[in-house]
């Protein structure tokens, strides 16, 4: 049996506590909240208990991984506490606000023999895993240009939205997501440079194009935010051009959030030679799916390889690199190697 408490009962903790609770042979010790209100009823909802105790979760030596999935400028204490704690962490998106922060995790998870894993659900998206294993399997060629978008209404599901110092803005906290899956298929990053405008409603960058260049001269293209008309359906793509194809990845959820059924889900395959051809990759919820490889994780004794804290650090740089392209009226921004 693991034993997982999960901090925080918001959206993500929501969905990473259900998943727990449906697994066989995995607990959810707690739900950790500041207050009762949205706390007490997830737990209740799962058979867990609610905790206003973080210090008590941490010391409690039944429990064996902490998943984290606060406000993003707790990341940093709250993973550190844990780890010192003996505990196996699973740390949401992004890693951190800064740079400094996000480096002192890297630090810690080389230097613990505990798995700190970051939940950048996308490696886990069967659409965005079936990109990167052809492109790395080199089949299609070296990967030469590449188009990403993500875009939706202001989300409703969170008042911590409407404080982008709290979240970073779009430009960090939602396009990070893009960020990170170029980067599993290009490589490390060189320079960023974007465009974009500030949202009243949040005081950041909410609506952004990013150019990103990688090493061997191949580039691509983020477009997106959290914008767009309430009728506008959550959307995202991904799209790589390689020497000898390319592929192209696009969804668009029921409604606003992406959460919602129907839409589309279309992976298509462009070969050099030959027809277009649909993929179908088999159909599995990433959440669900992130948060089972961090249990086998565990259970295993094998690092946590997929979403590693170094990843989320090469995409939290290109995002603050995105967002101080920003603020110097879209200069280039070069990244440190």
């Amino acid at each position: 049996m693991v034993r997982v408490a999960v901090l925080g009962a918001g959206f993500m903790g929501g969905t990473h506590a259900r998943a727990y609770a449906a697994m066989p042979d995995v607990e959810v010790a707690a739900v950790f909240a500041p207050s009762p209100g949205r706390g007490r009823p997830l737990a209740e909802e799962i058979g867990s208990r609610w905790s206003d105790d973080m210090a008590a979760l941490f010391a409690d030596p039944e429990i064996d991984a902490i998943d984290v999935c606060l406000p993003t400028p707790q990341h940093r204490e709250a993973t550190e506490a844990a780890l010192a704690a003996g505990k196996h962490v699973l740390l949401e998106k992004p890693i951190a606000l800064s740079l400094d922060d996000a480096r002192a995790l890297v630090a810690a998870n080389e230097e613990t023999d505990h798995i700190l894993m970051i939940a950048h659900v996308l490696r886990f998206w069967p659409e965005y895993v079936e990109i990167a294993r052809r492109v790395g399997s080199g089949e299609l060629g070296a990967p030469r240009s590449g188009f990403a978008s993500r875009r939706q209404p202001f989300p409703a599901w969170s008042a911590l939205f409407s404080r982008s110092d709290l979240t970073g803005g779009a430009v960090i906290d939602m396009m990070i997501h893009d960020y990170d899956a170029l980067n599993w298929v290009f490589g490390a990053p060189r320079a960023v440079t974007a465009r974009g405008e500030r949202n009243p409603r949040s005081g950041g960058y909410d609506q952004v194009q990013v150019l990103i260049d990688f090493a061997h001269g191949a580039s691509a293209l983020v477009d997106g935010g959290m914008m767009m008309p309430e009728s506008y359906p959550f959307s995202s793509r991904l799209e790589v051009l390689c020497e000898n194809g390319a592929m192209e990845y696009h969804f668009r959820a029921g409604g606003r959030s992406v959460e919602m059924g129907g839409g589309v889900n279309e992976l298509t395959l462009f070969p050099s030679e030959g027809e277009p051809l649909r993929l179908a990759p088999t159909q599995t919820d990433p959440y669900a799916a992130e948060c089972a490889y961090f249990i086998d994780a565990i259970r295993e004794g094998r690092p946590a390889d997929r979403a590693t804290p170094a990843d989320a650090l090469h995409a939290l740089a290109v995002s603050l690199a995105a967002r101080e392209s920003l603020e110097r009226g879209g200069e280039t921004v070069q990244l440190e190697d």
